[in-house]
């Protein structure tokens, strides 16, 4: 009652009448903010927010599978087959797939050389430019004739070492911390009297105190960080080196971002973003150059739907090449190098790599701590031999997935089920009509009429057993389905299918309605029709469907399917559309290798039954208006299986 007080309120809320008597406020009163259209402008904002943050979540999610593109060849993580067969090797059709270079990872490495694999921090803390900061104006402090060179020279070192506390920008928040580190350590060099490396170096045959001049290459980017220099002496020997560099007095290097003599500018500007110390390069060079000074450079190439992508710190002191490439270098390293390492001893469960590899592997896992990463090698460049493995977090080595020629990239699953259906293209029989009788009636209609349930909504027991196969998310089975009649009569009738089909009543055929002859060895030429009745039916079907979920390559989780095929009683055609799921058993006792995993499966089904020219359900339908050739099928099965 207290339900239908509230649904009749809501209605006369929203009705037109209801409306019309409510109060209407004066529009001055209403706020701007619920303006019909900006309210819907900001609705869909916010839909389209959510959207975007759900997606990334799951991209987040996903395995990421790095692909070392052998040489000489044109396989790469692009490569069609390649992917669909390593998503079904791994079980994992969520899986996102990237170039070797995006494992690169030299810029992020720690200075300290101790750090072991597991313990390379990815990122650097905010923590650390607090300490930075704080150092950094108890220096600023100091007046330069207050203590002797020596001392100076020992707080230049001091402040020289905390540059491993901000090893690597990306961020515009840590240019400022690193800018004024530069400057306190250029006024502690200069105060110590000791123009000598490493806080001096020459450069272009001119000898520079080393970090004022590095924290002029930062104001070079952007010259707003000179506004944050209060101290118009260290302000005064910061801008000599910025006028220097605007007017060309240093050196410049181009940094290239081509791979293997190529360069596609709208291809790399939809893959990545570029951040040059942290600040992002809004625009790239056709010819993927762009040109620094010489000092230190932090490159991060961000990927632009998914995540991180390489890192380098370039450090140059002196111009030995006038190209330095980025993605080359990094190709050389995490592709050809590390597939030769890997390659050595192919089949080892924990293949022996460099050190510098498993540190790149540890902080790439850290930059996307929520995805499992995978390292893949087509041999020879075939998309179907793959060589596949896993990175495990708390070792910090590879694991062998998979050797690149094993391993059928198919999962199979085998599913017995039952249930209850309704199927209203089946009828059942009068047991009490005797067989002998049957064809007493001249009219074949009426023979059926006189046996048949005209209700023809029966339910029946179905028995099916399933072979499904399964490649990424893709779903392909046939099965063969016996139904058990549960009507109160408990048999099906229909036709025979063929003349020359013999049954138990005596030696009859199923010919055509007409007087009965008979051949000298006593068997029926020409007669009455005689029907086939039994208790169970036949259904032989075909399905197609897509599954979704991580484990979808597996077998496992929900599914949407198309089903097809026909019943032999009645002779019908059917098509049905399923929403399944498949659990697998956590019982560990029951599996046996990888690929055997047993399973229960529910499935819920809905469609129809279009019985054909040759059945009893279509003379009934020609003879009766109420009655319909296409009856509906519907029902729920559970089931048992195990994939393999």
């Amino acid at each position: 009652m207290v339900r239908l007080v509230c649904i009749l309120f809501a209605w006369l809320l929203v009705s037109p009448s209801a409306q019309a008597a409510l109060p209407v406020a004066d529009s001055a009163q209403v706020p701007a903010d619920y303006a019909l259209g900006k309210k819907k402008e900001e609705q869909e904002a916010e839909i389209s927010d959510a959207e975007k943050a759900r997606l990334q979540k799951l991209k987040d999610r996903s395995a990421r599978i790095i692909v070392l593109k052998w040489n000489d060849t044109t396989t790469d993580y692009q490569d069609a087959t390649l992917i669909r067969n390593v998503k079904s090797r791994i079980d994992r059709p969520d899986a996102l797939f990237f170039p070797s270079v995006d494992l690169y990872q030299n810029g992020r490495k720690h200075p300290d050389d101790t750090l072991i694999p597991a313990q390379q921090p990815a990122m650097v803390p905010d923590v650390n430019l607090e300490a930075i900061k704080a150092e950094s104006v108890k220096v600023s402090q100091i007046p330069w004739d207050s203590i002797s060179p020596g001392e100076w020279g020992v707080i230049a070192e001091k402040l020289r070492r905390m540059l491993d506390l901000v090893w690597f920008i990306e961020k515009v928040e840590q240019r400022e911390a690193l800018f004024h580190l530069y400057t306190m350590i250029g006024y502690a060099a200069e105060n110590q009297n000791s123009p000598s490396p490493p806080y001096y170096e020459s450069l272009g045959g001119q000898s520079v105190n080393y970090y004022y001049y590095l924290a002029a290459t930062m104001a070079w980017q952007d010259p707003s960080l000179m506004s944050k220099l209060t101290d118009m002496e260290i302000n005064g020997q910061v801008n000599y080196y910025l006028q220097g560099l605007q007017d060309g007095r240093y050196p410049f290097y181009s940094v290239d971002f081509e791979l293997e003599n190529e360069f596609d500018v709208d291809q790399f500007t939809g893959e990545y973003e570029v951040y040059m110390n942290g600040l992002l390069l809004e625009e790239i060079d056709p010819e993927g150059q762009f040109k620094v000074p010489l000092g230190i450079f932090d490159v991060y190439f961000k990927r632009t739907d998914s995540g991180h992508g390489l890192s380098d710190r370039l450090e140059f002191d002196k111009l030995e090449d006038k190209a330095y490439f980025v993605r080359d270098v990094a190709r050389k390293e995490m592709g050809t190098e590390f597939i030769e390492q890997l390659m050595l001893h192919p089949n080892e469960c924990t293949p022996q790599v460099a050190e510098y590899v498993l540190h790149y592997m540890s902080i790439y896992a850290k930059l996307h701590p929520q995805a499992e990463i995978y390292v893949g090698v087509p041999k020879n460049g075939d998309p179907n031999k793959v060589w596949i493995w896993r990175y495990d977090r708390a070792s910090a080595t590879l694991q062998l997935v998979g050797g690149g020629q094993e391993e059928f990239p198919v999962r199979f699953a085998l599913v017995a089920s039952s249930g209850v259906m309704y199927n209203g293209a089946a009828f059942s029989v009068d047991k009490t009509v005797d067989n002998s009788d049957i064809g007493a009636l001249d009219d074949p209609v009426d023979n059926a009429l006189a046996r048949g349930d005209l209700d023809l909504q029966s339910a029946h027991l179905p028995v099916d057993l399933s072979l499904r196969a399964h490649y990424n998310r893709l779903m392909v089975g046939v099965g063969m389905e016996f139904g058990y009649n549960l009507a109160a009569d408990g048999l099906w009738v229909e036709r025979y299918r063929t003349p020359e089909h013999k049954f138990d009543y005596g030696d009859l055929r199923v010919v055509e309605q007409g007087p009965a002859e008979q051949t000298e060895d006593g068997k029926a030429v020409n007669g009455p029709e005689v029907f086939h009745y039994k208790a169970w039916s036949r259904y032989t079907h075909f399905d197609l469907g897509v599954v979704f979920g991580r484990d979808a390559a597996r077998a496992f989780g929900p599914r949407l399917v198309l089903s097809t095929g026909w019943t032999d009683l009645p002779h019908a055609w059917m098509l049905m559309g399923h929403f399944g799921w498949a659990l697998e058993l956590p019982i560990e006792a029951l599996n046996a290798g990888q690929r055997i995993r047993p399973l229960v499966d529910v499935d819920a089904r809905g469609g129809m039954a279009y019985t054909l020219g040759d059945s009893i359900q279509t003379d009934l339908a020609n003879a009766d208006p109420d009655q319909r050739r296409i009856k509906p099928v519907f029902g729920l099965t559970a089931g048992v299986g195990t994939t393999f």
